[in-house]
């Protein structure tokens, strides 16, 4: 195949606006305030979208329709819940937090628990784990849809796809990233829905495409009950499903990148209307994504040109074989089913608007995350914690600085992925969720809330998510078993779910046996942000 002039095009365009907003957003981050958190000024549609796209990632965009592609239909209903339960941080943090008005993710927790110093490095060394891992995983989505444009090897697609997303970030912080994110949340969503009618036209509707797939595969629309022949762990049982729902559940209302999206609301009713935004532009993709993914494989095994030419015969050997062709790092290739996807329809247009969305999605994840840490390890940790005289006196210099080190890091790491960018988003889900999200949640709408329980949930849960997901995924062959599984009665789970209700319950437990922060606090940081 051919580099299309086409989708070369379609990526020029997206381009061309992206680093337009960053140039033409330089000027408005002059104040630290407006390069950390946009100057508190983005209305609801704006930020909804942006908030969409930010925490909607690859592991969304590519990670999504791949799952559908390996694991069939079941995964369909893991999707519908991820967004059932977007608007439940409306309720639980939205709000509050906007009340609350703070600049960086570590201020609540700084505020809420007495601690200025501790709890911040505390708070930060997950979040700074969680924000590592997502900018690999959108770093690894960039490099894929940079792949697919310009038929390179994917180490030099990465390298393009970082100095890219550094770009913008760099010169215009938080209001660069609020728009251009609003930008890509519309991309991206019109790129999963043009593709998915392009799909249910090519098989003249949802009935041609139930055939064609039924045909090509019969075992995509079997429950998850573990039936012969369908042995991956995530759907073997109704736990998979569940547990993506639970953790996706409550990590729209916990996440570091999308709590920061509050910050930036004009208002509380602000905050509250992005997320309803933020479902509309989410859901529509969805839809599109669910369509995508249930095609892939009929279509690229029956319509894809490298199906012949690379002489293979199933979806999946094809992909090994663009591994090979392109020198994919890791297991970064599995998510490039979607692409492959559209490409076996040989439109070029097609193709130019699914990358123009795919590095959307992408690129406005890895810009969302980075302004996370690059606030958390310049102005927390240098300025609050370490008081570093350079840090307080050049806030915006800071900034830019740990943008630089905080992709190229992003980068290096991105070159072998160690897992699917799906699975790095769940481990890096669960590690947050585990640690700081019951401080968060339960600080805002619980008095008893403690800063032992805080100290000793995030010391305990930590290393027990890190070190969980890496014994599944290295000893048992899958991060998705029970570490805790003999490797003769498996038991499946999503990303070591079971850590997040077994945290809040030991959060809630140590702060019973604990003494509580001062009354003062409790009714500002509690009771008067309701």
């Amino acid at each position: 195949m051919g580099v299309s002039p086409v989708v070369i095009l379609a990526a020029v365009l997206y381009f061309v606006i992206v680093f337009g907003i960053g140039l033409c957003t330089r000027k408005a981050a002059i104040s630290a305030s407006d390069y950390m958190v946009g100057g508190r000024r983005v209305g609801a549609v704006v930020n909804g979208a942006a908030l969409a796209s930010s925490y909607l990632s690859p592991a969304t965009f590519l990670g999504m329709p791949a799952f559908v592609f390996l694991l069939g239909y079941p995964f369909w209903w893991a999707m519908c819940g991820i967004i059932a339960g977007m608007p439940l941080a409306s309720m639980l943090t939205a709000a509050p937090l906007r009340k609350y008005a703070p600049i960086s993710f570590t201020d609540y927790y700084a505020d809420r628990y007495e601690d200025q110093k501790t709890m911040r490095i505390l708070v930060g060394l997950p979040t700074l784990f969680a924000g590592l891992a997502y900018v690999v995983l959108a770093l690894v989505g960039t490099g894929l849809f940079m792949m697919a444009i310009l038929h390179i090897p994917y180490f030099w697609a990465v390298v393009l796809a970082t100095g890219a997303v550094m770009f913008y970030v760099y010169l215009g912080g938080m209001v660069a990233t609020t728009w251009s994110n609003a930008f890509q949340g519309l991309m991206m969503t019109v790129a999963a829905v043009v593709c998915a009618i392009a799909i249910l036209t090519h098989y003249g509707g949802f009935i041609g495409l139930g055939e064609a797939i039924n045909t090509n595969n019969p075992n995509f629309w079997l429950a998850p009950h573990n039936p012969e022949g369908f042995s991956h762990p995530l759907m073997a049982t109704w736990t998979g499903m569940i547990g993506f729902y639970f953790v996706w559940h409550f990590g729209f209302a916990a996440m570091p990148y999308t709590v920061v999206r509050f910050f930036t609301s004009m208002d509380v009713k602000s905050a509250r209307r992005s997320v309803f935004w933020a479902v509309v532009f989410g859901g529509i993709m969805y839809w599109g994504l669910m369509i995508i993914g249930a095609a892939a494989r009929v279509v690229i095994e029956t319509l894809h040109p490298l199906m012949r030419e690379a002489g293979v015969t199933d979806a999946v050997s094809l992909l090994a074989k663009i591994k090979e062709i392109y020198a994919v790092g890791g297991v970064a290739v599995t998510d490039y089913s979607m692409i492959a996807a559209i490409e076996a329809l040989r439109s070029p247009i097609l193709l130019g608007v699914l990358v123009a969305g795919g590095l959307a999605i992408a690129m406005s994840t890895a810009a969302g995350w980075v302004m996370v840490l690059n606030v958390l390890i310049g102005r927390d940790w240098m300025g609050n914690v370490f008081g570093s005289k350079w840090a307080i006196e050049n806030p915006i210099k800071s900034l830019r600085l740990w943008t630089i080190v905080i992709l190229v890091a992003g980068a290096l790491l991105a070159f072998k992925p160690l897992a699917l960018v799906l699975d790095l988003s769940g481990w890096a889900f669960v590690t947050i969720i585990s640690t700081v999200g019951a401080p968060l949640i339960l600080g805002l709408w619980w008095r008893r809330s403690t800063k032992a329980a805080t100290y000793a949930t995030i010391i305990t849960f930590f290393p027990l998510t890190l070190c969980s997901w890496l014994y599944a995924k290295y000893h048992l062959g899958s991060p998705h078993w029970f570490f805790l599984s003999s490797e003769e009665n498996l038991i499946a789970t999503a990303h070591q779910v079971y850590w997040v209700p077994v945290s809040f319950i030991f959060f809630i437990i140590v702060s019973l046996l604990t003494k509580p922060p001062k009354d003062e606090t409790i009714k500002k940081y509690c009771d008067d942000l309701h």
